[in-house]
């Protein structure tokens, strides 16, 4: 079965569950449901979420497995815990620039496509900020 879409492909806004339709006897039931933040980790945090439980645990295992450093596994698992608490404190006290996604791809803490997802958003922001006239300057 293919991964929830959590975004939508033509706005890239986040995505609400209405509907859950049962195959067995097809029965559905619509309605306003609460998303897991597990259905919304990018591919690359699924992954290493399921060799963590995998592997029980064990970093050392982790690191083993994944071929990767102590530190990178340590910080892959800090990205996991701030996906179920949410944005981390110091992501909420202010905004994400250009420079601190370049740096968090670079530190490969985001992969290429979030970090361009996130400077587009980024970019329609700044665009929707802009007085009117400078705005229709910046698209020309």
């Amino acid at each position: 079965m293919a991964n929830v879409l959590n975004t939508c492909p033509s706005c890239r806004h986040p995505l609400e569950i209405t509907a859950l339709h049962c195959p067995h006897c097809d029965i559905v039931i619509q309605g306003r449901f609460q998303n897991s933040p597990a259905l919304s980790l990018p591919e690359d945090q699924m992954a290493f979420l399921k060799v963590f439980v995998l592997s029980r645990g064990n970093l050392k295992e982790i690191e083993r497995i994944l071929g990767i450093s102590y530190p990178t596994v340590r910080n892959k698992l800090d990205q996991l815990v701030e996906a179920f608490q949410g944005n981390s404190a110091e992501e909420q006290s202010r905004p994400l620039s250009r420079n601190d996604v370049l740096q968090r791809i670079a530190r490969k803490e985001l992969s290429i496509s979030e970090g361009l997802d996130i400077l587009d958003r980024l970019s329609q922001s700044n665009r929707r900020k802009l007085p009117v006239s400078q705005a229709d300057d910046s698209e020309q």
